[in-house]
């Protein structure tokens, strides 16, 4: 930590330069989210139970039961196994996708499993994107577009980050400059008010002793097409430093909000153990067992 308190420069393509300070908080990735009435692709285990998360009652799950999987209902929420065979002393785990239509708080989600190795997955059903864009202008109502690029960018700083706002994960490294890596971390976009923010980690290459990041240094088309303003977490970066940069802009949800944002799901860094997992799914499906 280079001091206590950390200080974004702003620059707002409106002409307008204002500081921005905010208190530095922990990490916090977003849950696995899906929105009704689309066909979503989800990762699931294979090996321990999924749960899926409504924001009112489950009133049914339709799903293949040829395809050896198990459902239970409790509430607002559903858990899923995929059940193993057993060949020999070989174990063997679902690898065949597999449809779920979940009716939740009167919408119908539509999701196509896909039966990974990996702990067990939380996935949070959305409320829908009508009720998103009511909430997202609810949030940014009476404000002026500079004080709302100033609100995104404190919100994506601290990580506080309301449930209206589509998050996707990206963690893909850019070789774009000379002097510095570039790894684009998440993309965050707010429905209904045309606005987004891209969150980058900026390190230095191996090599290099010193350099100044400047907000013109990330005004490029390969990272943003409607830029409105470029904050910096720490523009001086030394031999082992890291900062954030954010790009708020302007966009049209009539298409692809950005090119890195890609159909994979990645497993959430918030899931518990494996080893709590296989504990739950044993009690969850333990009356089951021999049927």
């Amino acid at each position: 930590m280079r001091g206590n308190k950390l200080l974004l420069a702003v620059l707002l393509m409106l002409g307008l330069a204002v500081p921005v300070l905010a208190a530095d908080s922990g990490e916090d990735d977003p849950l696995v989210v899906v929105f009704p009435e689309h066909t979503t692709k989800v990762n699931l285990s294979s090996t321990d139970v999924n749960r899926f998360v409504c924001p009112g009652p489950i009133k049914d799950v339709m799903f293949s039961q040829d395809k050896g999987i198990k459902v239970k209902i409790a509430g607002e929420n559903a858990f899923v196994k995929f059940q193993a065979l057993k060949k020999g002393q070989e174990v063997l785990y679902s690898k065949t996708p597999s449809e779920f239509y979940l009716v939740c708080d009167e919408d119908v989600y539509s999701m196509i499993g896909m039966p990974r190795q990996i702990p067990a997955q939380t996935v949070r059903l959305s409320s829908g994107l009508k009720k998103k864009i009511e909430e997202n202008l609810s949030l940014f109502a009476g404000l002026p577009l500079e004080k709302k690029v100033l609100k995104l960018v404190k919100q994506a700083y601290t990580r506080d980050l309301p449930e209206s706002y589509t998050v996707h994960r990206l963690g893909k490294q850019m070789d774009l400059y000379n002097q510095v890596w570039l790894v684009a971390k998440r993309d965050i976009l707010v429905e209904g008010e045309g606005l987004g923010v891209r969150e980058y980690v900026v390190s230095l290459k191996n090599g290099e002793g010193q350099w100044r990041l400047s907000e013109k240094d990330f005004l490029r088309s390969s990272l943003t097409q409607n830029p409105l303003a470029v904050a910096i977490e720490e523009p001086l970066l030394g031999p082992g430093d890291s900062t954030r940069v954010f790009i708020v802009e302007r966009r049209n949800l009539d298409e692809q909000a950005n090119p890195l944002v890609t159909q994979d799901i990645e497993p959430d860094a918030g899931i518990q153990s494996k080893k709590r997992a296989e504990e739950d799914q044993d009690d969850l499906f333990a009356d089951e067992e021999g049927s």
